[in-house]
């Protein structure tokens, strides 16, 4: 799941692919906590700890879930401790606080520390370019470029081989394709930034190739009218026009200024055709031109399970395409709901008590363990697990979250054998859970079943 980068800035993008393999994440370090606590740091340095590790426990709990309070423990920490082992994991802590202060400067100074001791991070280094095509200096514009080609090189050079077993070749293949448009649309802005206008072409060209974006029509009609190519910025623009409309906002797509685009594109068309005759025309050709493209691929989503309020009658399809998990078929045995998305937060945390808490009961055929994506954009889900491990049988939530009232990611719920909720846990909340969390698995596991 994702680590530390993912709350304001995109620290990688959803579809980024299995090229990087990245250093494990150390778990102690994982910093985000939701539930604040109440009591304060400790007072004075000399303060008794176990140990280094024991220490940062205790510091992170302490910070709860403000960014502030755990910069300043970390920081501490680091000053106290500067050769940890865990060095990395608290660098990529301290990025992520960073970026939930709004201080894109101290994320960046984080995530090129975590470069430089993990070259392979690829999250942290896309998050670097992100905020280095940011800075007005052409250093760190060229910085960026540097960190965004070694991504390049990273992800066209990944096996296909290395994908999770879970995954479909075509899945694994749609996921890299559109982290190297991302990259190629990055490497491309930051090339016409510099005035690299022929660079910038040919990797914006090849972006639009692989999957046609607003954001590389947008800056290839910026180029063009810049070399006083009326025509040809003008479809481009009407492509950005039409393809931003399909384009779902979010962190990583920002909504584009359609206003602004139209009046750009109508004052060029105006001084070139001293009129506005025919430029509907243009956007209706680039409309159609889009549709076309893209109407083997578009259906309807189809609603699933609808009207099942029984939790043993819902069928949840298998994320890798395999034959849906029915839970029925799990009567009489014990069910593990882990709730999760590709942009939680701390679901990297909650993935690793789980883990252990599979390994508790592994060999136990009467225990079972299902994680739910509860993502509403499912096109992401396969490219993250290129990335990230989840555990456990991976299925869609296919309105089972809607079901069980599910208001908060991540949530676990432990079914007894009759399919009633036994034990959940809403938001990330590791005191205590693997001991409650195991107590509540053994006693359904105890009881009889319907």
């Amino acid at each position: 799941m994702t680590s530390m980068a993912q709350a304001q800035q995109p620290a990688a993008p959803s579809n980024a692919p299995p090229a990087k393999a990245p250093a494990k994440k150390s778990s102690p370090a994982a910093p985000s906590a939701p539930k604040a606590k109440t009591e304060a740091p400790p007072s004075t340095p000399d303060e008794a700890v176990p140990d280094p590790d024991a220490e940062l426990q205790i510091l992170v709990r302490q910070a709860g879930n403000d960014p502030a309070v755990l910069v300043k423990n970390l920081e501490a920490y680091l000053g106290r401790h500067p050769d940890s082992p865990r060095k990395g994991a608290i660098y990529r802590a301290l990025m992520e606080s960073q970026m939930n202060l709004h201080n894109p400067q101290g994320a960046l100074d984080y995530a090129e520390k975590v470069i430089a001791i993990q070259p392979e991070d690829s999250q942290s280094m896309y998050l670097a370019t992100t905020l280095l095509e940011k800075l007005p200096d052409d250093a760190s514009q060229l910085r960026a470029i540097d960190y965004d080609t070694r991504l390049l090189d990273r992800v066209s050079k990944a096996d296909p081989d290395s994908r999770p077993q879970q995954m479909t070749l075509e899945d694994w293949q749609s996921g890299r394709n559109k982290f190297m448009v991302d990259l190629y649309v990055l490497r491309g802005r930051i090339q016409h930034h510099l005035h690299k206008n022929d660079e910038a072409v040919k990797d914006l060209t090849t972006a639009y190739h692989l999957v046609p974006t607003a954001e590389a029509a947008l800056t290839l009609g910026e180029i063009a009218e810049e070399n006083k190519r009326a025509d040809e910025a003008i479809r481009q623009y009407a492509a950005a026009f039409v393809l931003s409309s399909e384009t779902p906002v979010d962190d990583k797509n920002p909504p584009l200024d359609r206003d602004r685009l139209r009046a750009r594109m109508g004052n060029l068309w105006r001084l070139t055709h001293d009129s506005n005759a025919g430029l509907g025309d243009i956007l209706l050709s680039a409309y159609d031109r889009n549709h076309e493209e893209a109407k083997a691929e578009k259906t309807d989503a189809p609603v699933y399970n609808k009207d099942v309020s029984d939790s043993l009658q819902f069928s949840l399809r298998h994320v890798d395409g395999s034959p849906a998990v029915k839970l029925a078929d799990s009567r009489g045995k014990v069910v593990v709901l882990n709730f999760w998305t590709t942009w939680c937060a701390y679901c990297t945390q909650t993935e690793a008590m789980l883990g252990d808490l599979r390994t508790k009961f592994s060999g136990r055929t009467d225990v079972v363990f299902v994680a739910v994506n509860a993502d509403e954009d499912e096109a992401g889900v396969a490219p993250f697990l290129m990335r990230e491990k989840v555990g456990g049988s991976l299925v869609f939530s296919d309105g089972i979250a809607q079901a069980f009232h599910v208001q908060s990611i991540p949530t676990i719920m432990v079914l007894d054998k009759g399919g009633k909720i036994a034990y959940r846990v809403q938001g990330f909340a590791p005191d205590g859970f693997g001991e409650l969390a195991a107590g509540a698995i053994t006693k359904a596991a105890a009881t009889r079943g319907p």
